[in-house]
């Protein structure tokens, strides 16, 4: 078991004893509800698990008529108290401390910014004009009567940020701010507003109610001079004596740098904002809050000791595993359901406007409920495939008791999850699966490999239900959404699937051409894994860009920036023909057409169609069936892996 020096020790911040340096960083849980047992589960699950500290994320200050309605609490809005009040009761229940984040989103716009000279680069593709001071003057009272309702509720304190994808940011930095009045110009002109907020919450709230600020540290990528602006703003702020705490992000405006903000697997490091931290923390003498995808508690203890932060924030993580910080502090690390950082399942749903949950756990939003039932008829339930689907079903259909057979026709657990698990930048998908197996091992459940499941077999085993989630493969004709006859020359031998390389061992030539019309991770993913064998590698998709489909998380620019510079890149053009040695391209709008000579193969990533097969032997002869995964409904971008678990749990609490 491991010995944390600080992370799981009582700590202090201004008036507030916490338990621990487990800070959850604000993370709005949308389309829970507002004050909803959903909403309230959410927090005091995650309260119980073990976080010290932790914001409700996103509560507006002012209307955000561009803001889906009910997405986010209104703190400006004493209707909305209640519901506050109903969390934070909730969690202080376990000896966590909660408070409140008051943000302005720009998303009104009926008023303006900083300055106009600036471009909107917040919420949308805009150029508000400038702020009148009366304005200004409303804004700085909202924040405070916002503070005033937080206290209302009975939140320990208040937060709101100065960066990081929050409007606040276009009075603090000088990229943005290009007024001439008292609100612009010089760093004490920046943040008079700032300091004013401060002013008029220290005034109107109790003593002991702290307050802290986020402050995005690094403002480098949008064309500033780096750290230099953030420590002054963070020495200013630590000199006021007013603020209790900062949390330190870097690099990290959102939409432009969400891949710095949300940090994914791609990037292939911890702890993404602490090299930011660790100089703020040369300049202040308040505590400093400050992680980006800290995985493991193990890592916090040691950033604490080594004084680059005296906090650790995590939100994915929790997210994960509501348990994470107890699970980590006893030394059951292989309980831990671990954040596997694709983002897909929890940021990107909310940019869709869809509700936010998380890909390897689907239970968010059931925190509330109780815990699973015995099955009123216990059956025996034969599930055919062991992907994320199947053995999630597995999991939840033994968990209530039904008598449970899974048949997988591979020698191995996983499905397309173990295929993409080998690519470089998506090992981390490996822990579903070693989560899963895991869990079902806890359970009398029989796991036969290199079994197919055919009708005989299912009556053999005298199935009552039989769950279907046999998968999806990818297609061998070329076809795709923008394709959809077969490509000439695609049935030749050295014409390859993902399958072929991943799972079957394939035996790979020197000059390959990887033809991905799917605009997700797993075309780049192989492109990448042969190019560092150093394959000769030529990537051509029908798209403008990569992996388009996670444009949204900004993970395409990070696969950009690793793949570029390995593979010649050939957009906007699709294969019309294959033969023995070449390759024929056409370029979609100049019609230009290009041969690729000497083409040792050609990998297609570009459709999947579902392993339906077994699912039209059964339906209709008489056995209860169920179709789920992408068996039922194939993704081959994302969302595939997030929508095959949550399938998998709903059949298993209903069948």
């Amino acid at each position: 078991m491991a010995t944390f020096k600080h992370l799981f020790s009582p700590f202090k911040i201004g008036s507030l004893e916490l338990r621990n340096r487990v800070f959850m960083s604000p993370h709005g849980m949308v389309g829970l509800g507002i004050g909803t047992d959903a909403q309230v589960g959410y927090f005091e699950a995650r309260a119980k698990g073990g976080c010290g500290f932790m914001v409700i994320a996103s509560c507006q200050v002012v209307p955000a008529p561009q803001v889906p309605p009910n997405w986010f609490i209104e703190a400006y809005n004493r209707e909305h108290i209640p519901a506050l009040r109903r969390i934070i009761d909730a969690v202080h229940q376990h000896d966590t401390k909660i408070v409140v984040q008051g943000v302005w989103m720009q998303a009104d716009p009926s008023t303006g910014q900083a300055s106009g000279l600036a471009p909107h680069t917040v919420l949308s593709d805009s150029q508000p004009r400038s702020m009148t001071v009366p304005e200004i003057k409303a804004l700085i009272e909202a924040h405070i009567v916002a503070a005033q309702h937080a206290e209302e509720a009975g939140a320990d304190g208040f937060e709101f940020p100065i960066g990081g994808g929050a409007g606040l940011q276009s009075f603090t930095s000088p990229l943005y701010n290009k007024r001439t009045d008292e609100y612009g110009g010089s760093l004490e002109n920046r943040m008079r507003m700032v300091m004013e907020i401060i002013a008029g919450i220290r005034e109107r709230c109790r003593p002991d109610f702290v307050l802290g600020l986020a402050v995005n540290a690094d403002d480098s990528t949008l064309g500033g001079e780096g750290m230099s602006e953030g420590l002054a703003i963070c020495s200013l702020l630590s000199d006021s004596g007013k603020v209790d705490w900062l949390r330190i992000t870097a690099r990290g405006q959102k939409p432009q740098m969400t891949h710095f903000h949300y940090p994914s697997s791609y990037l292939g490091e911890q702890g993404t904002h602490v090299y930011a931290a660790a100089q703020v923390k040369q300049v202040v003498n308040i505590p400093v809050v400050s992680g980006g995808r800290i995985l493991n508690a193990e890592y916090g203890d040691q950033l604490i000791d080594e004084g680059k932060v005296d906090m650790i924030f995590v939100a994915r993580s929790v997210i994960a595993d509501a348990e994470w910080p107890n699970k980590s502090r006893d030394g059951k690390t292989a309980e831990i359901r671990a954040c596997i950082g694709d983002l897909e399942g929890c940021f990107l749903r909310s940019c869709i406007g869809h509700p936010v949950g998380c890909t390897v756990n689907p239970e968010i939003g059931s925190e509330h409920l109780p815990p699973l039932v015995p099955a009123a008829v216990i059956k025996r339930v034969v599930i055919a495939g062991g992907g994320p689907a199947g053995m999630q079903a597995a999991l939840v259909a033994a968990q209530r008791g039904h008598k449970v057979t899974l048949l997988e026709k591979s020698g191995v657990l996983g499905g397309h999850v173990t295929l993409q698990a080998k690519l470089p930048g998506l090992e981390d998908r490996s822990d579903i699966i070693r989560w899963l197996q895991l869990q079902l091992n806890k359970f009398p459940v029989d796991i036969r490999l290199n079994t197919e499941a055919t009708p005989a077999l299912i009556a053999e085993l005298g199935a009552d239900a039989v769950i279907v989630a046999t998968g999806a493969r990818y297609a061998r004709n070329g076809v795709s959404k923008n394709q959809l006859a077969p490509v000439p020359g695609a049935d030749l031998a050295h014409v390859l699937t993902p399958e072929d390389v991943l799972l079957d061992n394939a035996r790979i030539g020197q000059r390959i051409v990887v033809y991905d019309n799917t605009s997700y991770e797993v075309g780049p993913g192989i492109a990448e894994l042969l190019a560092d064998q150093g394959k000769e590698v030529i990537f051509v998709t029908v798209d403008s860009g990569l992996a388009m489909s996670v444009t949204e998380i900004g993970i395409n620019k990070v696969i950009a920036k690793r793949l570029l510079p390995k593979v010649s890149f050939r957009p906007q053009t699709v294969i019309s023909a294959i033969d023995p040695a070449n390759v024929s391209l056409l370029h979609l709008y100049t019609g230009e057409v290009t041969v690729l000579e000497n083409i040792d193969n050609t990998i297609l990533v570009t459709s999947k169609p579902p392993e339906e097969k077994l699912f039209h032997e059964l339906v209709g002869k008489g056995c209860e069936v169920h179709l789920i995964g992408d068996a039922r409904e194939a993704r081959w971008s994302v969302f595939a892996t997030d929508e095959a678990i949550k399938d998998g749990r709903r059949i298993g609490l209903i069948v």
